[in-house]
């Protein structure tokens, strides 16, 4: 199946994303550990069934062909078509206004915890820059979505994963953390009450950020 592709992406343990030659994607799960609620509810699945519910939820995502698993070499496998467009932090890189594009990320972020999304794998990489100028995910397993709008303590959990690859931080960082809070702040569905509560908790880890990105400048 795999004849001819490109290798998009692999660790210690092997292929993890491939490319085949018709342009489909082919990403390959791993169990972690024996004891794994994977072994139940296998991560392929919940990729595809996370593409679906943010395409129904009008946010743009991978549209997935199949998935199965390949016992001879211990992986569940998940086949889709790719969602055209650049990775975050590649279309930062380039930009000539970096600052609108942060806004405009900001308010997509809370435009998300709005309609419940809660994405556990949020980084700049996991972000796509569609060619009309709308955002897109992509590695959706790791997501989960509830009925209603998240929490200020789930948003202030989904908060952190931005800040955890030195390149995204130093990004934010560069634009001003308050700026970014802010915008996120004033695209939200939050009350005031939340807001405060919101700014307040998101601010508590802000020295901790900026003591490691000044580390990271040093």
């Amino acid at each position: 199946m795999v004849a001819g592709a490109t290798v998009i992406s692999r660790d210690l343990y092997g292929d993890k994303v491939l490319k085949l030659p018709d342009g489909l994607m082919v990403k390959l799960f791993r169990l972690k550990r024996m004891l794994s609620s994977a072994i139940i509810r296998p991560y392929a699945k919940r990729f595809e069934r996370g593409a679906r519910r943010l395409r129904e939820l009008n946010i743009p995502s991978v549209e997935v062909v199949d998935t199965f698993r390949v016992r001879s070499i211990g992986r569940d496998v998940v086949v889709y078509h790719p969602l055209e467009g650049e990775a975050l932090w590649e279309a930062l890189r380039y930009s000539d206004n970096k600052e609108t594009l942060l806004k405009l990320f900001s308010a997509f972020f809370a435009g998300l915890h709005d309609k419940g999304i809660y994405f556990r794998a949020i980084h700049f990489g996991n972000v796509l820059v569609l060619p009309g100028g709308e955002f897109g995910l992509i590695d959706v397993s790791e997501l989960r979505i509830s009925p209603s709008s998240l929490s200020v303590r789930k948003r202030v959990r989904n908060f952190k994963p931005i800040f955890r690859y030195k390149e995204d931080r130093a990004a934010i960082m560069d634009f001003g953390f308050d700026l970014f809070l802010n915008s996120y702040i004033k695209n939200s569905s939050l009350s005031p009450n939340a807001r405060q509560s919101f700014f307040r908790k998101v601010k508590s880890f802000q020295k901790t950020l900026r003591r490691t990105y000044v580390l990271h400048m040093e």
